[in-house]
Formats: structure tokens, sequence, C-alpha cells
């Protein structure tokens, strides 16, 4: 039995060029892991030459030598009996990825999960979206690879999966074609089943028969979906009567035997590992190192004092420093962890995770007054790596706080989305940004493709909402165009009277009809009869708040340079949302909006003294 006290000896580090392996194993078995991860990104590479394979965080493999060092790792799943004790597991954060393994796993391929999650990833660079059975398919086919010291097989089978194409009735290719995360045939938790058996047949014909390779069928779909979205189209365009492939389809699937590829490594491949730099770990980083990975991987009760212990151990540790960080941050306590990011900087720590952690945190935490300095440490990690797409996106928030920045917030979001396509929330984030730039096309381009490729019910209503943020918009804008307008010819035929702004920039009363309302500036070169029922919206800093009478509240707006008042007799009834990673918008929290940038969609006429009736709040 290996103790905690003794899983801290004898690590070692391995660096191939696009993996870093720690292991208490040997040196030869931190080598050959390393290789073997070459060996399936290059796989990988061959097979789709024109896809991103590279993710802009740092993939570390800790390679555990056998079952105590795994229990150290994951002892949640050794204290229920019958609990299944998985050989290896692949975890994802935004700053860095997690590869689990256990070096002394038995069978064909212990390895299944890990390269049938990491293949989901490589996938995901280049895709937002994908069909499910082809998202599922690929990752079944790669995951199947058989990686070995001079030749490597790809497309094998296992024979779960023979054993369902076998038996099964199988998913008739129209119904297959359509699953979605939703459907009864999908069950993440459960890969052993006919959805993902008939998913990797489908998939293994197209990479692996001989005449679907030369018909170019799997290329020539993907082309065809992502132009359009529309899968079915993309079906029938590229593989013709569905009825005729699906039967071709389930004559391939119950097959004896499957074509495999088998790759040859060269003498160059097999001397590559013995260049890797290796270094031993001391007893401190392999503390803080194992107490990173309970941060990242959810177990935050074991990660601090882990963190901590490390921290003792040697204060200057950073891999621990920045675990706290990530641990306060999962905990929610963000004053906390910018003060161990801020240790860590001190103490020279000018790593990617130390600038972006910092900049990332300023942000969450709201005080505009802090949004600069926000600014220019998260700039230094888009320096450090222009690949990483959390960087941009945070970029994109703190940017999107000042008037003056919006292309600036704009072309970062743009970066953010096309580093990370997969990425729901940043493509979220990006279409309220173009909502509120104005650009109300283009927003709803893009939420009706994330409506398409939502991969949960929240999902869809996120981005079902987001499009109706910029329809609403765009009525909206067009609604003012046309008034203004009217405005316009009003005063120039001498229908209405004009009432110039006061010269001190407070707002003017426009007055038509005995309806009178305080207005802002952008509203104040005419007077026009409006209906209480018309609904408007403007944007601006929150200057007050009034809620001592909650849910009743009334926000004081500093509009154009104006104060106007809107109010909300009841704003529990009213629709308040935010951008991603805003907070205290409940009326509890009221007092501390003051401050907050909002866009705000109202009735006018609501009451004395009140330009507006609330009936939308976003924060952003």
């Amino acid at each position: 039995m290996v103790h905690a006290a003794d899983i801290n000896e004898g690590w070692i580090e391995v660096r191939s060029p696009h993996f870093t392996v720690e292991t208490n194993g040997s040196e030869k078995d931190g080598r050959r892991i390393a290789e073997q991860f070459e060996q399936f990104r290059a796989m990988f590479h061959a097979a789709f030459p024109n896809f991103r394979i590279d993710t802009a965080q740092p993939i570390v493999i800790l390679a555990a030598k056998n079952e105590n060092t795994m229990k150290v790792m994951l002892p949640e799943d050794w204290k229920a009996k019958g609990h299944v004790h998985p050989a290896g597991m692949y975890v994802q954060n935004e700053d860095k990825h997690y590869v689990l393994l256990q070096l002394d796993a038995e069978g064909s391929n212990p390895f299944h999960v890990v390269y049938h999650e990491y293949t989901h990833v490589l996938v995901h660079l280049n895709f937002s979206g994908l069909p499910l059975w082809l998202d599922e398919g690929l990752a079944e086919f790669f995951g199947n690879t058989t990686l070995g010291e001079k030749e490597s097989q790809t497309g094998t089978i296992d024979a779960n999966t023979l054993a369902f194409l076998r038996q099964s009735q199988l998913i008739p290719v129209e119904t297959l074609l359509q699953v979605d995360h939703t459907s009864p045939y999908y069950n993440e938790a459960n890969r052993a089943s006919v959805f993902y058996a008939e998913s990797w047949a489908l998939v293994h014909y197209l990479m692996m028969d001989e005449e679907a390779r030369q018909r170019q069928l799997l290329p020539k779909f993907i082309i065809a979906w992502d132009k359009n979205q529309n899968q079915a189209e993309a079906a029938q365009q590229t593989f013709g009567d569905l009825k005729v492939f699906g039967r071709a389809i389930e004559g391939y699937s119950r097959q004896a035997r499957f074509r495999e590829g088998v790759v040859k490594m060269g003498q160059a491949e097999a001397d590559a590992s013995k260049s890797f730099p290796v270094r031993r770990l001391a007893a401190a980083e392999a503390t803080g190192l194992r107490g990173d990975f309970f941060a990242h991987e959810g177990q935050l009760e074991a990660a601090k004092p882990v963190l901590e212990h490390a921290v003792r151990q040697d204060a200057n540790q950073m891999i621990a420093r920045e675990g706290l960080s990530f641990y306060y941050f999962r905990k929610g306590e963000l004053g906390k962890a910018d003060e161990e990011i801020k240790e860590a900087i001190s103490r020279g720590d000018t790593s990617l995770d130390a600038a972006y952690y910092h900049g990332m945190l300023l942000t969450r935490e709201g005080d505009l007054g802090k949004n600069a300095e926000a600014i220019e440490s998260v700039k230094k990690a888009t320096q450090l790596n222009p690949q990483f797409a959390p960087a941009f996106e945070m970029l994109a928030y703190a940017y999107s706080q000042s008037p003056e920045t919006q292309k600036q917030a704009l072309d970062a979001g743009f970066a953010a989305v096309r580093l990370d396509p997969a990425n729901h929330q940043y493509l979220l984030a990006l279409i309220n940004l173009l909502t509120n730039n104005d650009r109300d096309a283009d927003a709803r381009y893009l939420a009706q493709k994330l409506i398409a490729s939502a991969e949960s019910a929240e999902e869809k209503r996120e981005a079902e909402a987001a499009l109706d943020r910029a329809q609403v918009h765009e009525k909206w804008r067009a609604q003012r165009k046309e008034r203004e307008a009217n405005w316009a010819a009003r005063g120039t035929g001498g229908a209405a009277t004009t009432s110039a702004a006061p010269a001190d920039g407070s707002a003017a009363v426009a007055t038509k009809g005995g309806t009178s309302a305080v207005i802002g500036t952008e509203f104040a070169s005419t007077s026009v009869a409006l209906k209480p029922t018309t609904t408007m919206a403007i944007e601006g800093i929150i200057h007050g708040v009034k809620c001592e009478h909650a849910p009743e509240v009334t926000i004081e707006l500093d509009f154009s340079g104006s104060v106007v008042k809107l109010h909300s007799a009841n704003l529990e009834q009213a629709e308040v949302t935010a951008a991603r990673g805003q907070h205290a918008m409940g009326t509890d929290t009221c007092k501390e909006w003051t401050g907050r940038r909002v866009r705000v969609w109202f009735h006018l006429n609501s009451g004395e003294g009140n330009f507006g009736e609330i009936t939308k709040l976003y924060f952003y």
C-alpha cells in the first residue's frame, strides 16, 4: 500500500514536443507514454491533415505506477465496494488538461476512454456542434487505436461493439443521423450501446472502406454540413438515397471482418523518445501537482490541505500557488484566489497561468476601477500564448465594459470563438456583444447556429434567449430609425415643437398632449406623442439604485450624460439576464448594482418622476 506521505517521492517528468508526462513509474515508462501520445496525435493528423490538432492548454499526463497510486489520486472511486475503478480518465479545464492513467492496467486497450475523450478534444478544436453520430463515431474509431513500440493499429474493433452490431436491431440511418443529446438513443454514461456501436461502424465505413475513401464521402459530408448546418440535406447530397445507404451500412456492420490500418514505426520514430528531456520532481512539487490535479478534477475538499502542505514544504512552489488560486476560484472566493496568484507573481511567477488568473479574477470581481489592470494582465496572457482562447474571451469581456473599446471587445470575442469553436459560452458572449454593438444580423445568424448545435436543453434555452434579444434589439433599432425620421419630418413641417437640451446637460422635458417625462438628451431634440405601451431600450451605467422596498426597484441610469429614472413595481416579474461572468442580478443584491453597465427595456411613463417601467434588464 502506498500512503499519501510516500506518494510524493520518486516522481519524474518527461517532456515530448506536445505532452508533459509526470510519473512515479520508471523513466522508460514515462518515455513510452509520451511516445504513445505523440503517435496518437500523428495518426489523427495523418487522417485529417487540415485540422487543428494542438490545444492551447497544456496536456499533462499523470502516469500512475500502479493501482495503489490510483487509489491515492482517486480516493472516492475506491471507497465504495463494487465501484468501477478507471484505468484512465481525461479532465478538461480552461487553463490545462489532465490525463490520469494506470501504467500496469490490464486489457488489450485499457486507455480506450482516454483516447476517446482526447479525440473529442481534437475534433472540437475544429467544429462547433458536429453531428453527434460523427462526433461519437470518430471518438470510438480512434479510441480503439492500439499503440505499440514497433507498429500501431487503427480501425480495430472490440468484442462488445462487435456483439452489439451482430445481435442488436440497428437504428435506421435516417434516425441515427438525427440523434442529438436529448435523444433516448444517446447516453453519455453508457458507451456500450447500439448508438455508439453503429456510429463506430458508420465512421469505420467512411474512414476504411476503399470505395468510400475513393469517393471522399467523409470530407464531402463535412463540407456540406458545415456549409448550412442541415444534416439531413448534407447526408442526402453526399450519400444519396438514405434507405439504400442504410442497407449498405447495415450489411457493412454485420460483416465478419473489418479492415484495420497498420502504421509501422520507423527507426527515427522509435529513437525519438530517447531525446525527450527528463528531470526529477522535488517532493514539494509532486505534492503541489497532486493537489492541483485534485482541484481541477473537482476533488476540492481533498485539494486544499494537499496544496497548503506543498506551500509549507516550499513557499516558492508555483504549481501549488496556482493550484490554491484555482481552488479558491472554484469555491467562488475570488478575493482569496487573487491573493494567491498575486503572491505567486511577487515570487517571480511569469507563467501564462499567473497572468491569466490575475486578469480573469480582477475582471470577475467586477471592480471597474481595476479594469485597466485586468486588461493588461489578460493581454499579457494572449501574448504568452496567442492560441489561448480563454484569455481572448476574458479580454473581450473586459473591453466590453467601456464604450470606447467596443471594437477591441469584438475582435477579442471573434478570436475566442475562432480558437475554440465548440465552446457554447464563448459564442453566446459574442452574440451578446454583437447585439450590443448594433450588429443584429450577425447576432441572429450566430444565435441560430448556436441553437442548432446546442448539446442540452439549457444550452438551447440560452441560445434562444440570445436570439430573442437580438431580434428585439433589431426591431427596436428599426422603430427608433422610423421615429427619428418622423421626428425630423415633423420638425421640418412645424408639426411638433422642439425642446432643446438644457445647457447644463441635465435631462430635458418633452411635453405633448398633457404628457411629460424626463428623458435623456438622445430623445430631447423634439417632442412627440408616444403611447405608454411603447417599448424602448437604452443602455448605460447605473448611477444609483433605490430598492429598500424590493422587489420594487428604481434605478438611475447615466445615459448620454443625463440621468434617467426607470422603475419596476415588481422586478421579479421582469426578465433579468447577464453576460457570462456577471453576478449580483437579484433584488437581494440590488445595492451592489451601482457602477454596472446595463441595457434596459421598458414601457414609457410608469408614473410621476419615472421615465419608464422596466420589462427587461441585461447586465454586461
